[in-house]
């Protein structure tokens, strides 16, 4: 969930930034006009339940240099930042989706990556981070109280870490959206990429029964099989499209992924984001923080190993840390470039940043 408010409410100042036709005044100004259309209360991209894996991923920072502790998130902890969330009413998402249409010239209904952020993920509570969500001994009763406060919900998994059984009762205590992580289309290939673990034809026949357990008990709950493009060849497009051939005919939600932040991680040096991020800057900073864990606070999902972190749930409320001086310094960094040396935003990380289209306005 991000502040739906701040994406529209910004885009014709970000339209400026990115046609680089601002005026001196203007890049002077800017911290002030971020600051004016940002929301004061935080708005809570998604809680990591915990970070606990079973899986050996090649693409994953944890796989590859994560040393934080392995945890759940404390109860007590999970309850009160539920609390601090105000999910959107229908007349709110149905004000952002129609000004998609009509001023971003964008379909939230389209069934893409990019459909799938508008539609989905501006909603949704996120309870994934660097954890296998069915991992969380927790699970149902986190699901279960998001659902009484009327917080719409979404977690991708690897479907090798989940049972049947407790699928459906996520279903049942009122699951949103259940992604799958599906990269490949045979055992062999998917094992190099997930790990050993990792089990292409008992993943599918999982989907395949819960497509049918949902249609049973009338569940509401969207499925989405998701394959990232780990590369751009001809056997890679032939794969992608493959993949949505096999669901087209299916009551569920598949697209494929651009492999974006890819860490230190690069199977084909040459592959696109094609992610609505790649025409933009980064607006972390702006629209919503997420909460790891531990009860830490950091700017964003790649925030693998404790790399950036603003604020601590166990001194702060999220309100003090969404506020804080740390955290308009942090801000600031985006604006003027001036990142500490090695600071992960601007040496580990894809995404353009505003102080890069700034510069440019400048020239």
């Amino acid at each position: 969930m991000y502040n739906i408010n701040f994406f529209k409410n910004s885009y014709s100042l970000k339209k400026k930034i990115i046609s680089k036709s601002l005026n001196e005044q203007d890049v002077k100004d800017i911290e002030a006009e971020l600051e004016k259309l940002r929301d004061k209360k935080p708005h809570i991209f998604n809680v990591e339940t915990t970070n606990y894996c079973n899986m050996t991923c090649v693409m994953c920072p944890r796989t590859i240099y994560m040393k934080r502790k392995n945890i759940w998130i404390d109860d007590e902890m999970f309850e009160s930042v539920l609390d601090k969330i105000k999910p959107y009413d229908q007349k709110d998402l149905d004000s952002f989706w129609n000004w998609l249409e009509k001023e971003y010239s964008f379909s939230p209904n389209e069934v893409s990556e990019n459909g799938f952020y508008f539609s989905v993920v501006s909603r949704c509570l996120i309870l994934h981070g660097y954890g296998e969500p069915f991992l969380d001994k927790y699970l149902l009763k986190r699901i279960k109280a998001c659902t009484a406060r009327s917080i719409p919900t979404y977690f991708s998994c690897t479907p090798a870490t989940m049972t049947i059984e407790k699928a459906e009762k996520a279903m049942a205590e009122g699951l949103t959206v259940l992604k799958f992580s599906l990269d490949a289309m045979n055992d062999d290939e998917i094992k190099k990429i997930r790990g050993r673990k990792a089990n292409y034809n008992d993943s599918i026949s999982k989907i395949l029964q819960l497509i049918e357990i949902k249609k049973q008990n009338n569940f509401k709950t969207l499925l989405v099989p998701c394959m990232i493009a780990m590369g751009n060849q001809k056997k890679d497009k032939e794969m992608h499209e493959n993949f949505l051939n096999f669901w087209k005919d299916k009551p569920v939600y598949a697209y494929v992924k651009s492999q974006d932040n890819r860490w230190l991680f690069e199977q084909d040096q040459d592959i696109k984001n094609k992610s609505h991020y790649a025409k933009q800057y980064c607006e972390y900073p702006w629209t919503s923080l997420t909460v790891m864990a531990e009860g830490k606070v950091a700017p964003c999902t790649q925030i693998s190993n404790n790399e950036i972190i603003l604020g601590n749930l166990k001194d702060s409320t999220l309100e003090e840390i969404w506020n804080s001086k740390q955290y308009d310094e942090f801000r600031k960094m985006h604006i003027t470039g001036n990142f500490p040396k090695g600071h992960k935003c601007k040496e580990n990380c894809d995404q353009v940043k505003l102080y890069e289209y700034l510069e440019k306005s400048k020239v």
